[in-house]
């Protein structure tokens, strides 16, 4: 039977995971919108609000350059 710390721990290691995932999804997810010229996510929400004080205490940065990195990073056929 696993402890609370060992829960604890288990929950934050998921929180962190859970919030590069969604990072990454969302700026693939728009790199590809903006270069299919699709209809996106519109404003992008702020990203202080994901971090944790232990878990993710480095977040930092926006969606929108996650979605600009993303779309760089692509070799698109531009």
């Amino acid at each position: 039977m696993s402890t609370f710390r060992e829960k604890h721990i288990a929950a934050g290691e998921r929180y962190r995971a859970a919030v590069l995932e969604l990072r990454a999804a969302y700026g693939e997810l728009g790199a590809f919108d903006r270069r299919a010229s699709a209809p996106g996510f519109g404003v992008p929400p702020e990203i202080v609000p994901l971090r944790h004080s232990v878990f993710a205490p480095n977040v930092a940065g926006s969606f929108a350059e996650d979605v600009r990195g993303a779309f760089e990073a692509r070799p698109w056929e531009r």
